[in-house]
């Protein structure tokens, strides 16, 4: 299910989305913590844009194994699988963090109060999150390029 589109291997179409949507994803997170009228104007895009890239980002795993399989095991293939099993799960920390951004401030803002102190905690949280998915996602791109480029996992 996860290996092939038209006879091309799923996980270098899939990571692009990866690529693409993660740091975007990351972006609109700090705007949204940083700015009120930039966080009311994302509204709800950011947690779907969020979920939409953890989504694809469990595609991008899973095709990963199915090409694995496909092209024999390396060090390199190895080490970019065994990173490559984090990101997932660090698209849905940040998924379930902007959720729940989107909740709180919504929340306090039909009240016409101001955030308490949960959702702030959300916001740093959140931030956090998404310098480690940023970090993830370049290292995960780097050794998964080494693999394909070094010709042992292509």
């Amino acid at each position: 299910m996860f290996d092939t589109v038209l006879g091309l291997p799923l996980h270098p179409l899939v990571v692009h989305a990866v690529v693409v949507l993660a740091p975007l994803t990351a972006l609109l997170t700090v705007m949204a913590v940083a700015s009120t009228r930039l966080r009311e104007r994302i509204g709800v895009a950011l947690p779907v844009l969020a979920t939409v890239t953890w989504v694809a980002a469990f595609v991008a795993e899973q095709s990963g194994e199915a090409l694995e399989e496909a092209v024999g095991e390396s060090a390199l293939v190895r080490e970019h699988a065994e990173l490559g099993e984090r990101l997932p799960l660090a698209l849905l920390v940040v998924t379930v963090l902007t959720w729940a951004m989107w909740v709180l401030h919504r929340r306090a803002s039909r009240a016409g109060d101001r955030p308490g102190r949960a959702a702030r905690i959300v916001d740093v949280l959140a931030v956090l999150a998404v310098v480690v998915l940023t970090v993830l996602v370049v290292l995960v791109g780097h050794s998964g390029a080494e693999a394909v480029w070094s010709g042992t996992g292509a």
